[in-house]
């Protein structure tokens, strides 16, 4: 059972490479080579990007994974995006609320509550360009 939850991340993870890449114009890539604490993929400049792809995505899991996300963020001081798809549904993005207050709280406040949650193209559209910011 756990070879074919991998599968599942790996192909969620191409699937998700391919989204970010047609959607951001970024050489977006699944690392192949993951440790603890990697990002899964690579390619959006400014971005720790996890991934997850699971049967379902129920709020606490949803938030569990954002910590996993934030503390992935640090460790590569980029900021944090938590992509999930559950079966037969659309991907959702999560990433700080706090990208869009004047003046930017620094540190960005970590917990899932600080969280915006929408569709990729929505999260493209409102956070391009604020990594660098």
């Amino acid at each position: 059972m756990a070879g074919l939850s991998r599968n599942k991340g790996k192909a969620g993870e191409r699937e998700l490479a391919r989204l970010l890449a047609d959607l951001t114009g970024h050489d977006v890539r699944r690392r192949v080579r993951q440790h603890d604490g990697d990002d899964d993929l690579v390619g959006v400049p400014g971005w720790s990007i996890e991934a997850k792809r699971y049967k379902a995505a129920p709020p606490a899991l949803v938030a569990q994974w954002w910590g996993q996300a934030v503390e992935q963020s640090r460790r590569t001081n980029a900021l944090p995006a938590l992509f999930y798809r559950a079966d037969r549904a659309d991907w959702r993005v999560v990433w700080p609320a706090g990208l869009h207050q004047s003046p930017r709280p620094q540190p960005l406040p970590p917990g899932f509550v600080d969280t915006l949650t929408g569709d990729p193209l929505t999260w493209w559209r409102m956070v391009r360009g604020l990594a660098a910011t």
